[in-house]
């Protein structure tokens, strides 16, 4: 190549759309440039807690004092591998459950699918929970049990503890 050859001039760049215009949405407005110095937009939406995620009609227990009154609690029930220890509190508006499953259950994967089925028989029963705060512990029988026989211990152990409470013998 010779040095004739070579354009004295930078070729103008042409950026082409990564879709056709015909794929393009519509309805969905192109890209906001925003001025140096204004920020980032206002969020779209509004998230419940850490994690954005909330489950129907149940809270996660968060309070050390509410961790303190479950550990005292004489509210016990046990179905199965499966116990529950229960605080009432009629002034909350929803029950808060907090979820224990041992290291003897199994690995990560174990415990974590036994702590899942739990989490999901709970938010079935979540409006028919007595308000207050509950911990939820699984021993070494939970994975073997399929979801069905969890459901049924969990149940049992859920309405023995209720039972033994203050609040509800008073009703």
């Amino acid at each position: 190549m010779d040095e004739a050859d070579v354009p004295t001039q930078r070729a103008q760049t042409r950026q082409d759309a990564r879709l056709p215009q015909a794929d393009v949405d519509q309805g969905r407005a192109g890209g906001h440039p925003i001025a140096s110095g204004e920020g980032s937009p206002a969020p779209v939406g509004v998230t419940t807690g850490p994690t954005g995620r909330r489950r129907p009609g149940v809270d996660p227990v968060r309070s050390r004092e509410t961790f303190v009154q479950l550990r005292r609690s004489r509210c016990k029930g046990s179905g199965g591998p499966v116990s529950v220890s229960f605080v009432a509190r009629p002034d909350w508006d929803r029950p808060q459950v907090a979820y224990a499953v041992s290291r003897k259950v199994g690995n990560a994967v174990r415990r974590n699918l036994v702590r899942r089925r739990m989490r999901a028989i709970v938010s079935e029963r979540a409006l028919d929970l007595p308000a207050g705060a509950y911990v939820v512990r699984s021993g070494r029988g939970g994975p073997e049990l399929e979801f069905n026989g969890l459901k049924v211990a969990m149940s049992q152990a859920l309405e023995e503890a209720t039972s033994r409470s203050p609040a509800r013998a008073a009703r």
